[in-house]
């Protein structure tokens, strides 16, 4: 396993020191790819009124917390939504502690041993949601699987930084049990050609009339649970990117 195909998403978080918190746990784990959706505050001036933007002051708060980790908030990068933050994945794991229809749930141990076994394909992406709202159901359709952690009923609320460390300390404890390596298989599909090809279908289908037009999301959600079971390779998604191009084109022609 490459802990360096793991990537941990930060979803509009708010707190410079959870920030700076996440980063050092990474570095504690031996994970270095973070990466940062931008919360719409960050686009303003200082909330101190000092030089600079809000989002260089975030980061140069976080750098404090940071410590020996810096390096991976300089080296992060930085994305204006969760979308293109997942741009080049192969497989995404959004946390909530919500049961999501369709989609695998999976305890912090399960995630690990997925995660090392899917990083020896290709890259792969944790995402943690913002600290009061965690991630929106949109934000969740574009991940395969969820993971919650289990805590007491009577104080169920995780801090951003501490959930991020239990589930990197068992990312970690995958990849150091991992066994040879079985015969790489087939790149897995990658998420921005799956976004490509639902794209395209919403379209072609809500011209078709097959897609309730109050309503569209409901049926492709279900299409996208179902291929996101079917796991399909880069290969196989090009294929049906490719197919709905060419049914667009002969209707166009037909037109």
């Amino acid at each position: 396993m490459d802990l360096g195909n793991v990537v941990v998403v930060l979803d509009r978080p708010q707190s410079a020191d959870n920030l700076g918190a996440v980063a050092r746990v990474l570095k504690n784990f031996g994970l270095c790819r973070l990466a940062v959706v931008a919360p719409p505050s960050w686009a303003g001036p200082p909330r101190s009124g000092g030089p600079g933007t809000a989002r260089e002051d975030v980061l140069r708060r976080a750098r404090r917390l940071a410590r020996k980790a810096g390096d991976l908030l300089d080296a992060a990068a930085l994305h204006a939504d969760l979308r293109a933050a997942l741009a080049g994945v192969t497989w995404a794991c959004g946390t909530t502690s919500r049961a999501v229809e369709g989609r695998p749930r999976l305890d912090p141990a399960a995630l690990g041993r997925e995660v090392a076994r899917r990083a020896a394909a290709g890259p792969v992406a944790i995402v943690l949601g913002q600290e009061r709202r965690g991630l929106s159901d949109a934000e969740l359709d574009l991940c395969q699987a969820v993971c919650a952690i289990p805590t007491a009923a009577a104080y169920d609320s995780m801090n951003l930084a501490q959930a991020a460390a239990v589930l990197c300390w068992e990312v970690a404890r995958a990849a150091g049990a991992a066994l040879a390596a079985d015969p790489a298989p087939a790149p897995p599909a990658r998420l921005e050609t799956l976004e490509a090809l639902w794209d395209r279908a919403r379209e072609l289908l809500g011209a078709a009339g097959y897609l309730n037009p109050q309503n569209p999301e409901h049926i492709l959600a279900e299409l996208r649970r179902l291929l996101a079971r079917a796991e399909p390779t880069q290969r196989e998604a090009e294929l049906y990117v490719a197919a709905v191009r060419a049914i667009e084109r002969k209707l166009r022609g037909g037109a």
